[in-house]
């Protein structure tokens, strides 16, 4: 007897897990396998179970976000888009160990939603440092860039934890995937979409 479990989950970064694995073994007459031997399906049936459910649009919390992309433009355009977006994504990951994006889970930082438009050291529900809130600094493309790149020296004596991210190309798709994720209401469908 040969069965295939595949289990798939989802993180709220946006990762996805995936488990296909092949049992083999003989069924006794009470209905319980004695398994004889564990193997991983190749990575192509891994990529296609992956690739089922991302199909589905049930995995991805940036679906909608992703969507939009591809109403606006060309399609070249729309698939740069796309690309650069993953890029930040991927790059957001080391973010989402101190930062909250949904506004309800209590981190080490302040939540990130809302964040382009906002005032430094002003988020709710969260105490900011003396620095932070005595900058006074409105957080958007250029400002952002000067402190993710050196958050030490923008703001002296703020207190995230991070050396920058110094490459001009990473921050670029960072505040690309920061600038559309953090709006509030990005990751929900429109009212008029049923899924």
């Amino acid at each position: 007897m040969i069965v295939t479990h595949t289990g798939v989950s989802t993180h709220t970064g946006g990762a996805t897990h995936t488990r296909v694995s092949t049992h083999t073994g003989v069924a006794t007459h009470m209905g319980v396998a004695t398994h004889t031997r564990v193997t991983t399906l190749p990575l192509v049936a891994t990529l296609v179970a992956v690739s089922i459910v991302v199909g589905l649009g049930c995995s991805d919390p940036d679906r909608v976000i992703l969507e939009s992309f591809a109403q606006s433009g060309s399609e070249g355009e729309s698939a740069a888009k796309q690309a650069q977006f993953r890029r930040g994504r991927a790059l957001a990951g080391e973010c989402w160990t101190c930062h909250d994006l949904a506004g309800s889970v209590k981190k080490v930082g302040p939540s990130l939603l809302g964040l382009y438009g906002r005032r430094s050291g002003n988020t709710p529900d969260y105490s900011a440092s003396p620095a932070l809130i005595g900058a006074s600094v409105v957080w958007g493309d250029r400002s952002l860039a000067a402190f993710l790149s050196n958050p030490a020296g923008f703001i002296p004596g703020n207190r995230m934890v991070s050396p920058g991210l110094r490459d001009a190309s990473q921050l670029s798709d960072l505040l690309f995937y920061l600038r559309h994720v953090t709006r509030p209401g990005a990751r929900e469908a429109p009212a008029n979409e049923s899924r």
